[in-house]
């Protein structure tokens, strides 16, 4: 039986797993909490616990739910739950602890995996941002990834009250030893090390392909036996739970590698797909295709006349009762669909993006009225330069799902475009969600994903455009993001209007 004193009382470990032995996972042990003592609050990272009081009473505050247990309770509690207990008597609280890791950092299918398109260093930030929404944010867990050069992949907010009063990591990181870099010798799994504030820190390679990519560095914990008189308030961790924050670093780091194993695997099977069909030229399959392509096309006609008939009967019961927003809206509406019909437009003129634009935002100031302002900053100039067709009005749309939020009550969007020494300068600025440079630097770099979502589309559809000859670029300040687009400013030939 192993004792582990703690500032709020000791536990007798029965039994702790151990963390090589894949067929041993539980912890089983005795807590006593001693009489006036506070186990502070504190998160179960990756690991369920079930607690039976033996004797005593206290306050137990669970997930923010306060009530007081007493002998014969019996107290679950999830992984990434909340846990705080008072011990406000003069006896000790006696408990059975049955802890039991779980796999927090679930794994993440091929499905969400697939569409992002990579290669070197970018692997690790196209991974990153995949992974960071449906499987790091979820933990809450206080971490930094790093790439190769030790620059900051991804930080996120959860670091203890400590931490931030002390060093601060987020602030300032160049003084915050937790975020210097390590040397890993070949085949360490994980380095531990106590910062100069005597908390306890993993930090895990990332290994693909042989090579060290990047790190996923946590913990920021106090082990039993470390206190200081500057920690106080902080949370004495059981090994159980410190073993659960190993094992929980271990699997994003895994998960980033199965990522970049899959889209190496993608990479290499889409190139010898393309092979195959470059090479495919039978007549037969050719005119097959071409048959089922007009047949589409004869079907799409037919679904566009009784979709804009309808709107026009909506648009004239709309004037008839003396609603001209509505009539206004459904006008908008109907012009939407009718520019988005045009796919064999590969060039448009600036000016026809615009009035799409236009028409896209006439109906988002009907949801939001004076709630949303409009800015427009344009040179003549630009109005006939060829740009991509159906590429403005995403940008803006972005701004309306990302950088909008439910608490900016004033919405200002801006679109500011000139031409400059043969190259047009597109920029769309919005008052929402400004982002830090660590978030801006990831996004900017997974914008070459080609994952097929938001602003990588967009990107995507510039490249097939213009090759390596562009720009699009995130900016973000004080009190704006932007989207900067850089082309070249060629005139495109009229097309007719439908």
């Amino acid at each position: 039986m192993k004792i582990q004193e703690t500032e709020w009382g000791y536990v007798e470990w029965q039994h702790i797993h151990e963390e090589n032995n894949p067929r041993q996972s539980m912890n089983i042990g005795r807590t006593v909490i001693l009489p006036g003592k506070h186990q502070v609050e504190h998160v179960h990272y990756g690991q369920e616990q079930l607690v039976y009081i033996l004797s005593g009473e206290g306050i137990y505050v669970i997930d923010g739910e306060r009530k007081r247990c007493s002998q014969g309770a019996m107290l679950y509690m999830e992984a990434g739950s909340t846990h705080e207990t008072i011990n406000d008597t003069d006896e000790p609280i006696c408990e059975l602890l049955v802890s039991n890791p779980v796999s927090g950092a679930r794994e993440i299918s091929m499905r969400e995996m697939k569409g992002m398109d990579s290669s070197g260093k970018n692997a690790l930030y196209a991974a990153v941002e995949s992974l960071r929404g449906p499987l790091i944010e979820p933990l809450n867990l206080p971490l930094t990834i790093f790439d190769s050069d030790w620059q900051v992949v991804l930080q996120t907010p959860h670091f203890p009250a400590f931490c931030k009063k002390h060093c601060d990591p987020e602030k300032h990181p160049e003084t915050c030893a937790c975020m210097e870099s390590c040397t890993f010798s070949e085949d360490t799994a994980c380095i531990e090390t106590v910062c100069p504030m005597n908390l306890r820190i993993y930090s895990v390679p990332i290994i693909h392909e042989d090579m060290c990519i990047g790190v996923v560095r946590g913990g920021f914990i106090l082990l039993t036996g470390s206190r200081m008189e500057e920690h106080e308030g902080l949370y004495d961790m059981p090994e159980s739970a410190a073993l659960s924050i190993k094992k929980l670093l271990g699997e994003i780091a895994n998960n980033i590698v199965n990522y970049c194993v899959f889209d190496d695997a993608r990479r290499e099977l889409e190139t010898k797909e393309n092979a195959i069909i470059s090479s495919r030229k039978h007549g037969a399959m050719l005119e097959q295709n071409l048959q089922i392509a007009q047949d589409t096309v004869t079907n799409l006609k037919i679904n566009h006349h009784f979709l804009f008939n309808t709107l026009n009967c909506m648009a004239s019961m709309a004037l008839q009762d003396g609603s001209e927003r509505l009539y206004s809206g459904i006008i908008d509406l109907a012009d939407l669909f009718r520019y988005t019909m045009k796919t064999d437009c590969r060039f448009v003129a600036f000016e026809r993006e615009l009035a799409y634009l236009n028409n896209y935002l006439n109906l988002q100031k009907l949801r939001y009225r004076k709630g949303l302002s409009l800015t427009y900053d344009l040179n003549d100039a630009l109005m006939g330069v060829a740009v991509p067709f159906n590429f403005l009005q995403p940008i803006a749309e972005n701004a309306f799902i990302h950088g909008f939020g439910r608490n900016v009550k004033e919405r200002r969007l801006v679109l500011r475009a000139w031409v400059e020494d043969g190259r047009a300068h597109i920029i769309i600025s919005n008052n929402g969600a400004v982002m830090n440079p660590i978030t801006l630097n990831r996004v900017n770099r997974s914008l070459t994903s080609g994952s097929g979502h938001g602003l990588s589309l967009i990107y995507s559809k510039l490249a097939a455009a213009f090759g390596k000859d562009f720009t699009m670029t995130l900016l973000s300040g004080k009190e704006e993001t932007s989207v900067a687009v850089n082309i070249p400013a060629r005139a495109v030939k009229e097309e007719p209007h439908d």
